[in-house]
């Protein structure tokens, strides 16, 4: 019988850090888990997880050559990552990198950010005007993720919702059969998507990709990016406005003053960032392994060894953060949190992300100043089975 502290940990709180976490991170920065079917060393504190993240000895792939107990959905993203192949990963994972990195340049940010803000003042429009109580997941942090993501990559308005069903089920764990067929769907309409756009381009990332290198990209090549972009391009982003909503209203001193001075949208979104971990924890973890031997304190984590980088545990380690669990708009030069990662892997989104997430936050409670949860918090269910986790629906009046 294993006797090791197994992920993910229980959490009795739909927000925040679970209690064997925080009690592992006391005991010092790195520990030995069970997750997923493997022994893997979990880490806790924050200058340990900063340090590994920009460890170039950290990688996606496993170079063992035993066979991965990983699901199909975990599979699939690490290859969308061109990070589930050890002999190819070096040259790959920087390759994707390259291409996709200018296509979130500060010209089309810009742009972004005008779309990103019309979008959310006629959702809250809609929303406002509905009947209560309402889903604000779906009437608001459902849809602006994925209409910005339609925008980014081209793809028409009208099937957003598809995208958005095919992202769920792509990256749910429970049915291996599922995840597969609903990958190869979103496969199938990004082919097609590139393809069209050869005939007809438009001011989107696919079709600068497909002038990109003289032409010479293959439209299946093209059309993994476009995946990669649409898949991670916008479900850790619901998730981030959905937890965002439930830290504010935790807070209501914070989020009146955030409704007063609405230009301290952009600390607002720090802290969220920072904070946002739900359920048992599985939007906080990083998941790695060992391509050579690794010094962490008195530890050797060795070549092949599978590491976590506990990311929510490090945004709320004292050492980083005075008052870690405090809700403050107002800190005085924090540091910066690991939301986005760090180093070589840091996440070529994360303009776009805090883009929306504050085009939320000015917003909503100046539009919604009495919106409240609809059910106790306890109630909402947190999507365990999905790799980014998150939740179906957040009732609320207003």
């Amino acid at each position: 019988m294993n006797a090791l502290p197994t992920l993910p940990f229980d959490n009795p709180s739909v927000i925040g850090i679970a209690p064997e976490m925080r009690a592992l991170q006391q005991e010092g920065p790195i520990a030995r888990v069970w997750t997923a079917g493997e022994d893997a060393w979990l880490v806790t504190r924050y200058d340990e997880v900063k340090a590994l993240l920009a460890d170039r000895r950290l990688g996606l792939s496993n170079p063992s050559p035993e066979p991965s107990a990983k699901s199909t959905a975990r599979a699939t993203m690490m290859a969308l990552m061109a990070g589930h192949d050890y002999e190819t990963e070096a040259t790959h994972h920087p390759q994707l990198r390259e291409l996709l990195v200018p296509r979130f340049a500060t010209r089309r940010m810009r742009l972004m950010k005008t779309r990103v803000e019309r979008h959310v003042d006629e959702l809250l429009d809609e929303l406002a005007a509905g009947p209560q109580p309402a889903d604000l997941h779906q009437a608001l942090s459902f849809p602006l993720p994925t209409m910005t993501v339609c925008d980014l990559l081209g793809v028409p308005l009208a099937d957003r919702e598809t995208f958005g069903q095919w992202a769920r089920g792509t990256f749910d764990q429970r049915d291996a059969q599922h995840s597969a067929n609903t990958f190869q769907q979103v496969v199938d309409y990004m082919t097609e998507l590139v393809a069209r756009k050869r005939v007809e381009p438009g001011d989107d990332i696919l079709s600068e990709l497909i002038a990109e290198r003289d032409g010479t990209l293959s439209d299946a090549y093209i059309a993994q990016l476009g995946n990669a972009v649409l898949l991670f391009g916008y479900e850790t982003t619901i998730v981030r406005i959905d937890l965002g909503v439930l830290l504010l209203l935790r807070n209501p001193e914070q989020r009146a003053l955030l409704a007063d001075k609405p230009e301290l949208a952009p600390a607002a979104v720090e802290e969220v960032l920072r904070l946002a971990v739900g359920g048992k924890g599985s939007n906080a973890l990083i998941p790695r392994y060992a391509h050579d031997d690794i010094t962490v304190g008195d530890t050797v984590i060795r070549t092949g060894d599978a590491v976590m980088l506990a990311i929510g545990a490090a945004n709320i380690d004292g050492r980083a953060f005075p008052d870690p669990d405090v809700f403050d708009l107002t800190r005085e030069k924090p540091r910066s949190h690991m939301a986005f990662g760090y180093g070589t892997r840091h996440c070529i989104g994360r303009v776009l992300a805090r883009i929306e997430l504050t085009a939320v936050f000015e917003r909503l409670f100046r539009k919604l100043p009495d919106l409240q949860l609809a059910v106790p918090e306890g109630s909402l269910h947190w999507q365990e089975h999905r790799i980014t986790g998150g939740f179906d629906e957040i009732p609320v009046t207003f």
